[in-house]
């Protein structure tokens, strides 16, 4: 039996600052800060980065509409989505999603339950982000959160930075996937890229 962890909206919604996330991934496999945890107790980071030919904002209603992610997301291929969920305006802070996705270990398709903690597409630049949701010992054990930054390069492109840092001693056993997850991640970047700018064709 699956134990289905929630929070309340008050503890998921935390101040931040745009200006003060990554514009760039960190060299040589450095941890990178995350809204709502920072960098204490972060043990790994992946990150992946593209340059889109278009619009932030044409980005980020493709990344949210998760409905869609088996059309273009070889990664993650399907979201199960809560039931009030049709379309990217209802996308919440807050919402439950559960993640399928291949690629990590050989064979072996994994899932992997996630909440949505910041949903900014007027900061500067535009952001979203979710975090790890799986059972009651989250946040115990490991967290995790995924964050993706759209900044405008001013020229109708965007600089898409893409990365998810786990926390904790449960992250040390995650760490073994770690150069799988690297390559997912500049994966699921360029399945974007080719979904944003397929449909701007």
């Amino acid at each position: 039996m699956r134990l289905s962890t929630w929070l309340p909206l008050t503890l998921l919604i935390v101040t931040s600052n745009a200006s003060t996330l990554p514009l760039n991934c960190v060299p040589n496999n450095g941890t990178m800060t995350t809204p709502s945890f920072g960098t204490t107790d972060a043990v790994f980071t992946a990150c992946a980065q593209i340059t889109i030919n278009n619009s932030p904002s044409a980005v980020y209603d493709v990344l949210l509409d998760f409905s869609d992610y088996p059309a273009w997301n070889t990664f993650v291929y399907s979201v199960d989505l809560p039931s009030n969920v049709s379309s990217t305006e209802d996308v919440y802070v807050g919402m439950p999603m559960t993640f399928h996705s291949s690629g990590l270990l050989l064979g072996i398709n994994s899932t992997s339950d996630e909440r949505i903690t910041f949903l900014e597409p007027d900061a500067v630049p535009s952001f979203v982000a979710w975090r790890y949701d799986e059972g009651a010992l989250v946040g115990v054990l490991m967290n995790a959160e995924h964050v993706t930054v759209l900044e405008d390069l001013g020229d109708g492109t965007t600089n898409c930075v893409s990365w998810e840092t786990y926390y904790g001693a449960g992250a040390l056993l995650t760490l073994t996937l770690k150069a799988n997850l690297q390559t997912e991640f500049q994966n699921q970047v360029s399945d974007l890229k080719g979904r944003v700018e397929g449909l701007a064709t």
